[in-house]
This record gives structure tokens, C-alpha cells and sequence, in this order.
């Protein structure tokens, strides 16, 4: 059998792999579907679901965030909306995804339902489809300022971050649609919600380019020769700074402001969903302003973190009608300057100024970046950049960016049959004109962000995965008292992979993934914030503990002990020993080539993966994690056929997905290079004239000189209870009889 394989191996696997790519490709293929409007994604089913009261007739599609009203008689009595047309969140994917909602007069959902996502937990699952569909539908009856009775985003279970951001959005956009149509009550609450005079509700989605040039956002270059010039005027040529000048053209920094309050503005520097949650934790009536710049010179500066300097910016100011207002670290929220909008810049910030400081964000006010000179003389030196408040109404015409977003969105289906009632369209009433309105308290409810909504959900989760990972680094911290008991050894390890095997990745579905590589690659360069990154808190604890343990002692910490397919290989792979399967390890000259395996798929699946060359993600699938893992072969028949295909192949070869073919361990194994402690330990005699570790590592990283092969060790310590058995291990055993002798 060996030689026969040994001949075929290599040329066996890679034509299996290139099969099992091109039954994916023509499962994963969907046909191309034509744009349309809300009217036309609004099909009978749809509107079954988002509306199941039944429509009288619908109005059009109008106004500003766009929403189509529901007609009861002659009074509206809803609105429906689409989630791409106003606020373009996304999931887990990177690509928006479009939930058509319903929200009546008394603010509540009236339901929801997904007409198009890229969710690659969801798209290749019937299972996850079926239950997105009811956890959106669920929402029916839920008010805006939550509802306890709703399903837990667990229900779709491997896809809650999508099911989060898929709800949060259906609320955040509910919201967006009533507010401006709806009355509110005669009786405004005594203190107010929003600064008085300025819309902080209306939004459309602006791009970077279109709030500069309307004036919503306003920037300015200092080059090192503008500082020059300024400390030539001041007297203090000598002067030297913190950030050293360079040539004169060089950029020193390019800064820009604008006032982040409405949503307008904030909502498209952030994203809507990130600017609902930054605006519903700054106190009530406050402004905010937003600040950018990119460049040597950093304009949050180091004192606001010293609490000996009073925790104070000492580099910038806002100044307004002869008052300065200036800001301590209190005041300051930090934005990820590659969200929505302001990619090109480097460093990004909110300030809060209360209410009662007399900052009125209607009137004109002034950005000052200070250049602070101590030394020979104090000396500061303001370049200011001055801002005024545009016309918001202008600043929410979408008649050009519904468009522009329906471009850049993939195809959201073909239009159906449309419902009888749309021939029945009426002018809906000009805004404001229902008598029902928005409670305010329910309006002004706080809303918990979906990343920490999750941490809250996965209390639980997060104890036993705590406990878990406390246990693992006991093991290698105790490792040579373990390795000396081969039972106990077998004991620990059979029941560690069962565990993780079973909880970790059966039941909890903390599967760490090339996906998660890639997202978490992509996500800063596609609009997400650091709640994108907590949004999986399972997955982010793993990662960070996978992390530090790759750079202390290797991949074989995750590869070895913490991945629950590789737990699954390797417990088929002891019952498959234990019933006599025959075992095939290839030789030497072998094994190197299909080493490359692993990573030649890590490149081009992070290639494919951060590109727009495979927008389906099919290349990721190379990984059978979601079939076997976090679907529980629940799939098509394809993916299920592939790993069946690679849980076979590992019944006759140790490990050999994870040996030979697994991306995200081909990403480890490079970051293997880095690890600074080896505490496998060797002796002298290993390699020449002793091969017994050599011959009893399952995965063959020992080569014939005795050395373990960090980046293809899987951490299983086999060699280490063989390093201490005194009975198999001839240099131990001669020590033993040595003691023996001497005693």
C-alpha cells in the first residue's frame, strides 16, 4: 500500500482538491438578479411579512430617509423602508445587506425580512436561512426601545453577528423613518433632546467627497514650512518641537472638522448604526465635533492620558464669539479612522461640549491645532480652520445617492408580481400631518450596541471558555509533569479534543476560521469600527489567546488542542487505529511537497479573500469548519462529500487536512517563525543514534536529525512522554539502570 500511495499521493490529493473547488463553484452560483426599486423589492411575500396587518394601498416612495407609507382609509398608518437605501450596515460580510422593514405610528415593528445578504454563515445554509427568516420575523410587535420577547440572536446559530447587525439595523432605520414624519406631543420635555434650532434627524447617505464639498466637513494643509513661516513671525525660529519640521513641502498635518451632532454629518463619518450609539451615550442637548487629520503631527497630542497634566488636549481648541472652549479626556471618544468616509485619514475623534458650556452649534465657530513651543521661550501657535453649519436639507437629498448606492450594491433579485394594491397608489400627506405620535421616552430609549449585547448573551459561554483555556495552559505549563505518565497523558488529551470537539465547536460553534483572518484584515479598510471585532466574543477570545500562544510557543497550541476539526481528525483518526485501519505515512521527499499545500491555499485564499477577485467567498471552502463544524453536515451534498472526503483521507494519514491543505494553518505556520520559547525537550542522543521520537510523532515534524519542526508540530507532547519514559527511551532508559546500579 505505501508504495502505491507514496507514487500517487501528492498527484491524488491535489486532483481531489481541484474536484471539490469546482463542485463548490457551481453549488455556490447564483444567477445574476436585475436591480430594482423598494417598490419592486417589494413583492407580495415581502409585504406579506413586513406588513402582515394587510395594506389598504401604499404611497410612494418619497421623502427623506426614503419609506413608502401604508394607507388605512385616508390616514397612513406605517411606513415601510429598506435597510440598503439608508443606512448600508453590514454583518459579518463586508457587503451590505438589505432588510425591507415596516414600522407603524406608535413605534413598533410591524416585521422584517432579508431580500438580499452576503453572509456566507447564512447563504450556503438552508437551516440558517430558515431560522434568519423567523428571528427577523419575530421582530413583529417589537418596539423601538427593544422588546425582551424577541429571539436571541443565537437562534441562528454560527450567524448571531449577522443576526445582530441585520436587527440593530431594522430598529436604527425604523427610527430614522419616523422621526420627521411623526408629531411629536405639544409638551416637549422640559430638557431637551437635540441642540435647539438644528435637524440632528434627518439623514441620507453622503459620501466623503460630497460632505466636503457641500461644507459639512472643512479641512486644511499645514506644510513644515507654514510651521516655519509661523515661528519665524513669533521669534522662535531657534524653537524646537515635539515633532520635528521637515522639508518645507513636507505635510506637517492636514486636519479637518465638522459638527458630528446631526445625524447628517455623524451619521455618515461613522456609519448610522456606530452614530446611534455614540449620540444616545453623550448627555442630553450636547454638541459634538468631530476631528481628523492625517500626518506627523498628532493632534490629541500626550497629555490628555497624564493625569499630572490634568488629563488636558493641549493641541487643539474651539473657539466661538471670543469664547474658547477646551477639552479633557472626559470629553473625548475615539473614532477608527477607517470608518465609513474618512479612510484617508489617520487619527480621528469626537469632543462632547455640555449643553450648558453656551456653545451653540448654529452659529460659526473655529478649529485651532496648537503648536506648543517650550523651549527657549513658551510659544503656541494656532492654525485655525473655520466652520459654519450647511443647509441640512440640502445635505439629505438622496436623488442622487439611492442611485449611486443601488449601483455599487450586488443585484437584489428580479422584481415579482407586484401586489394589487399598487395600482391603487395615493399622495401620502405632507410630513408631520398624523395625528399619532412617537412616545419620547420610548424614541430617547438608550440602545445597547450589538457588540455589547453579545458580550452580555455569551456570559455564560465566555465562564466556560474561560475555564477551558485556564485548563490548556495549566497543561503546558505542567507539561513535563503530564508527559510522564503516558496514561494520564492519553486521559487528558482524548478529553481535552472531546470537549473542544463537542462544546467548543458542536454546541458554542467557535470555530476560528481563515474567514475570520480575512475579516479581520478587511474590516478596518471596509468601514467597520472595533465593534466589528467584539462582535463575536468567543471568537475574539480564541483569536487573542491563539495569538499570543503563536508567538510564545507555536501553532500547535490552535492547530493542536483549541480547533475543533482538527479535534474531530483526530479522534476518528485513534478509532480508526484502534479497529486496525492501515496507517500511511508518506516518506520524507514526500511529505515536504505536500507541506506546501497548506500554504499555497493560505495565499490564495487571503489573495481571492481580500480582493474582489471571489466576492461568493467559494475559495474559502476549501475549509470544511462551516460543514462539519458549525453546520453539522447539515449542508448540500457537496460540501458534506468534501468532508467526508477529508475526515477519510485522515482515517488512513495523521491529521492530513491539517498536515497538508488548511489555510488558516498555513497562516500559522508562517507566524510559527516568530515564537520565542521552546520547551520541548531534547537530548543530545535524539536524531543520532536514537530515532524514537522521530518514529512515534503522528505527524512526522521530527526529521532525521532529531529536530522538531515547530510549523508542522501539532503540540500533542507524544515525543515528550517518550522523551520520559525510562523503559522506551534508550538514553533515559540507561540513566535509569544507572541509578539504579548506583543506589
Amino acid at each position: 500500500m505505501q508504495p502505491l500511495l507514496s507514487g500517487l499521493g501528492f498527484r491524488a490529493l491535489t486532483r481531489l482538491s481541484a474536484w471539490a473547488v469546482l463542485a463548490l463553484i457551481a453549488a455556490s452560483t447564483s444567477a445574476v438578479a436585475q436591480k430594482g426599486t423598494l417598490r419592486e423589492r417589494l413583492t407580495p411575500d415581502v409585504l406579506a411579512v413586513v406588513y402582515p396587518a394587510g395594506a389598504e394601498r401604499l404611497g410612494p416612495e418619497e421623502g427623506s430617509p426614503p419609506a413608502i407609507a401604508v394607507y388605512r382609509g385616508d390616514k397612513v398608518v406605517a411606513y415601510l423602508f429598506s435597510t440598503l437605501d439608508i443606512v448600508a450596515a453590514r454583518g459579518y460580510s463586508t457587503t451590505p445587506f438589505d432588510v425591507i422593514g415596516g414600522v407603524d405610528l406608535t413605534g413598533h415593528i410591524t416585521g422584517a425580512k432579508v431580500v438580499f445578504h452576503k453572509e456566507s454563515r447564512i447563504s450556503d445554509s438552508a437551516l440558517n436561512q430558515r431560522r434568519l427568516d423567523t428571528f427577523l420575523a419575530r421582530e413583529a410587535g417589537a418596539p423601538l426601545s427593544g422588546n425582551t420577547d424577541a429571539l436571541p440572536p443565537d437562534f441562528v446559530a454560527g450567524a448571531t453577528v449577522s443576526a445582530r447587525a441585520m436587527r440593530a439595523a431594522v430598529v436604527v432605520t425604523a427610527r430614522l423613518v419616523l422621526r420627521g414624519r411623526v408629531a411629536r406631543p405639544a409638551a416637549e420635555p422640559a430638557v431637551q433632546t437635540r441642540p435647539a434650532g438644528i435637524d440632528t434627524d434627518s439623514f441620507a447617505r453622503q459620501s466623503w467627497a460630497a460632505l466636503v464639498a457641500a461644507g459639512a466637513v472643512v479641512r486644511r494643509t499645514v506644510t513644515s514650512g507654514d510651521v516655519a513661516d509661523a515661528l519665524a513671525a513669533s521669534g522662535a525660529s531657534a524653537a524646537k518641537l515635539d515633532v520635528p519640521l521637515g522639508k518645507r513641502d513636507d505635510l506637517y498635518i492636514e486636519f479637518a472638522t465638522a459638527l458630528f451632532t446631526p445625524a447628517a454629518i455623524g451619521g455618515n463619518l461613522v456609519g448610522i448604526l456606530n452614530f446611534e450609539d455614540f449620540k444616545n451615550r453623550m448627555p442630553s442637548d450636547a454638541s459634538a465635533i468631530f476631528v481628523a487629520s492625517r500626518g506627523p503631527y498628532d493632534f490629541r497630542g500626550k497629555k490628555f492620558f497624564l493625569d499630572a497634566e490634568g488629563n488636558r488636549f493641549d493641541r487643539l481648541r474651539v473657539v466661538q464669539d471670543g469664547r474658547t472652549f477646551n477639552f479633557v479626556q472626559g470629553d473625548y471618544q475615539w473614532v477608527n479612522p477607517y470608518s465609513d468616509g474618512i479612510r484617508e485619514m489617520q487619527d480621528a475623534a469626537i469632543f462632547v461640549i455640555p449643553a450648558q458650556s453656551g456653545f451653540d452649534p448654529a452659529k460659526p465657530w473655529r478649529l485651532e491645532i496648537l503648536v506648543n513651543v517650550v523651549y527657549p521661550a513658551p510659544v503656541t501657535l494656532a492654525f485655525g480652520l473655520d466652520y459654519r453649519l450647511p443647509d441640512l436639507q440640502a445635505l439629505t437629498r438622496l436623488d442622487d445617492t439611492i442611485s449611486e448606492r443601488r449601483a455599487q450594491a450586488p443585484a437584489l433579485g428580479p422584481a415579482a408580481a407586484r401586489d394589487s394594491t399598487e395600482n391603487q397608489v395615493a399622495e401620502a400627506p405632507p410630513p408631520g400631518t398624523p395625528a399619532t405620535s412617537v412616545d419620547d421616552d420610548e424614541e430617547d430609549e438608550i440602545e445597547t450596541s450589538p457588540w455589547v449585547e453579545a458580550w452580555r448573551d455569551s456570559e455564560v459561554n465566555v465562564a466556560i471558555l474561560a475555564a477551558l483555556l485556564t485548563v490548556l495552559t495549566l497543561i503546558f505549563g505542567f507539561q513535563a509533569t503530564l508527559a510522564r505518565s503516558r496514561p494520564a497523558h492519553r486521559i487528558v488529551r482524548t478529553s481535552f479534543l472531546a470537549v473542544v470537539l463537542i462544546w467548543l465547536g458542536w454546541t458554542a460553534g467557535a470555530q476560528l476560521s481563515i474567514v475570520n483572518v480575512i475579516n479581520y484584515l478587511h474590516a478596518p479598510f471596509g468601514g467597520l469600527d472595533i465593534g466589528f471585532y467584539l462582535a463575536e466574543p468567543l471568537m475574539v477570545i480564541i483569536a487573542g489567546y491563539t495569538l499570543i500562544s503563536v508567538v510564545l510557543i507555536g501553532r500547535g497550541v490552535f492547530c493542536g488542542w483549541l480547533c475543533p476539526f482538527g479535534a474531530l481528525q483526530e479522534l476518528t483518526g485513534q478509532l480508526s487505529r484502534a479497529l486496525g485501519v492501515p496507517q500511511w505515512s508518506p516518506p520524507a521527499a514526500i511529505e515536504k511537497r505536500l507541506w506546501l499545500g497548506k500554504y499555497i491555499a493560505a495565499a490564495a485564499v487571503l489573495v481571492l479573500g481580500l480582493s474582489t477577485l471571489d466576492p461568493s467567498g467559494v475559495a474559502t471552502e476549501i475549509e470544511p469548519f462551516r460543514t462539519a463544524i458549525s453546520s453539522k453536515f447539515t449542508r448540500a451534498w457537496p460540501y458534506v462529500a468534501y468532508a467526508g472526503a477529508l475526515l477519510a483521507m485522515g482515517l488512513f494519514t495523521e491529521r492530513a487536512y491539517c498536515r497538508f491543505l488548511c489555510p488558516l494553518g498555513g497562516v500559522l505556520a508562517v507566524l510559527d517563525r516568530l515564537h520565542l520559547l521552546n520547551r520541548l525537550k531534547r537530548r543530545p542522543e535524539c536524531g543520532n543514534p536514537c530515532h524514537l521520537c522521530e518514529r512515534s510523532c503522528p505527524v512526522g515534524a521530527i526529521v532525521p536529525s532529531g529536530k522538531i519542526l515547530t510549523a508542522e508540530c501539532f503540540q500533542c507532547l507524544d515525543c515528550q512522554v517518550e522523551y520520559y519514559d525510562d523503559k522506551r527511551c534508550p538514553p533515559s532508559a540507561q540513566a535509569a539502570a544507572k541509578r539504579r546500579m548506583d543506589g
